[in-house]
């Protein structure tokens, strides 16, 4: 680990791009298993899912990738509840994810992402979400492992490109 010089050797997470010490297995941030994809390090999103985002880029809603799962589902103008309960809108089938996890309301913005009182925070840009924030369409936040891109329409600049 050390290397004499008195500074321990790091990697990155191909997932989050949260900087680990090397003989890490299991990234503390995302949870990512390095043991089962350490010689492949490609950073999410996966083809598919950008092949999904990308289908619908103009569409609210939300591209959710877990393990062995890939889809999008629409997010209305009310909202949707995200977690491990029958009655959300998303539901995540994780041990991690709390019952009623997180809320997504889409902005011009982006998505509103809300913490509702979840046990294991979901992290934006390997910082985790203890209240809200404004997640960009087309960008992506991390529940227990699962990955949720943001779909919708992109904000066009003040000069109109």
């Amino acid at each position: 680990m050390g290397n004499g010089s008195g500074r321990y050797e790091v990697k990155r997470c191909p997932r989050c791009d949260s900087e680990l010490y090397a003989d890490m297995d299991v990234c503390y941030g995302c949870l990512y298993d390095f043991s089962r994809g350490a010689a492949r390090e490609v950073p999410l999103p996966s083809v598919m899912e950008r092949s999904l985002a990308l289908r619908h880029a103009d569409e609210v809603g939300v591209v959710v990738r877990g393990s062995a799962l890939e889809v999008w589902t629409p997010v209305g103008d009310g909202g949707a509840v995200v977690g491990g309960s029958a009655s959300c809108d998303v539901i995540l089938r994780a041990p991690p994810v709390s019952d009623r996890h997180l809320r997504l309301v889409p902005t011009s913005d982006g998505m509103e992402v809300s913490d509702l009182g979840s046990s294991v925070r979901a992290t934006y840009r390997s910082r985790p979400i203890d209240r809200r924030v404004v997640v960009p369409y087309g960008d992506a936040i991390d529940v227990c492992g699962c990955q949720l891109t943001m779909t919708g329409p992109r904000p066009t600049s003040p000069s109109g490109t």
